[in-house]
């Protein structure tokens, strides 16, 4: 029950459904699609009736979780009974098997659909884990998790839906109550599983998969994955330019998911992360040897440009961090000259 407070008068609000305000599951798509945190937690939505090729039939949102999670959410305008519990499993199994290139391509189509035309999706995930306070972005897809919504728990689905918990598949029902004030809704949503009370008997350890495509084929992942064309272009010279100026070094190594790295004697000399509009360079260098106003000179941008900047790294070395952009030009004589002093720099030591 909902109550509503005047002062010191609590008046009860009528519970309605939604089909008695003829209301459809297209409307709690919508609900949830403009706020996933109605489902107590924060959620990534990449698709709305997603097409599943093995089956004529379709999930009603899919979403990513933060820790890389695809997660299936199936919606019931009334009571939540079987067959909706094999339906989500069905669709867990298949989507099981969907690679970073099939999640790229389900979540571009779903973007592009709400017109974001600039569509980059590990950035748009990246923004998502650290908007919530992730540093490191997980791997994608190494579980999936169900998410059952509707407006009362069949007691058939509610006694599989604990039992599949206890075998470690991650199913999560919701009763949404509706109630009406006037002309005015309002939704309550309530977790029914799982509770505090079974969260502790929960056992067993989910399986990693290896779906890791900049292990597979790091060159791909990082040109045509994480960089834009022209930020592309500019990773593509650096790349030339330090094989054909520094014989001694090893690189680029392309096996690492954020970054491509150079080395030298065995060390990281250079790592470069990679983004869509934006290049990080990191050059390590002996400890107190360059400093930021001298490699903004040789650089010819502005020291206060935000683009150059020196960090203490430990007690022998310092990394130098370059951010190069569309504009910078890394084909000129003074960008291979800040190359060549940071590699003279890192030998001293």
């Amino acid at each position: 029950m909902l109550y509503k407070i005047k002062g010191k008068v609590v008046e009860k609000v009528d519970q309605t459904e939604l089909v008695l305000e003829e209301l459809l599951e297209k409307n709690l798509e919508d609900w949830i699609e403009h706020d996933p945190s109605i489902l107590g937690e924060e959620l990534l939505i990449i698709g709305r009736q997603v097409q599943i090729p093995e089956v004529n039939d379709r999930i009603d949102l899919l979403a990513l979780d933060p820790l890389g999670n695809v997660v299936i959410i199936e919606l019931k305008k009334g009571i939540l009974k079987e067959p909706v519990d094999f339906q989500s499993l069905r669709y867990a199994s298949y989507v099981s098997r969907w690679e970073y290139d099939d999640l790229e391509k389900q979540a571009n189509n779903y973007f592009s659909e709400k017109g974001e035309k600039e569509f980059n999706f590990i950035e748009k995930f990246e923004e998502f884990c650290s908007s919530l306070g992730i540093d490191e972005t997980p791997d994608l897809n190494q579980d999936q998790r169900i998410i059952i919504v509707g407006s009362k728990l069949n007691e058939k689905l509610g006694s599989v839906a604990l039992w599949l918990r206890k075998h470690s598949v991650d199913i999560k029902i919701i009763e949404v109550s509706l109630f009406k004030d006037n002309e005015s809704l309002f939704l309550f949503p309530q977790v029914i599983l799982p509770i505090s009370t079974t969260e502790k008997f929960e056992i067993g350890k989910h399986a990693y998969k290896q779906d890791r495509p900049w292990l597979t084929d790091g060159e791909e992942w990082h040109l045509n994955k994480r960089c834009g064309e022209e930020i592309k272009d500019k990773l593509i010279q650096i790349n030339s330019i330090i094989n054909e100026n520094f014989d001694t070094v090893e690189g680029p190594i392309w096996n690492q998911k954020f970054y491509v790295s150079f080395k030298e004697r065995n060390h990281i000399w250079i790592s470069i992360k990679t983004r869509k509009t934006l290049l990080v360079l990191n050059a390590t260098i002996k400890k107190g040897d360059m400093d930021a106003k001298k490699i903004s000179e040789t650089l010819c941008v502005s020291e206060s440009s935000g683009l150059v900047e020196i960090r203490d790294k430990n007690s022998y070395y310092d990394t130098v961090i370059l951010k190069i952009d569309k504009e910078f030009d890394v084909t000129s004589d003074s960008f291979l000259k800040f190359l060549k002093d940071c590699y003279e720099s890192f030998n001293k030591v």
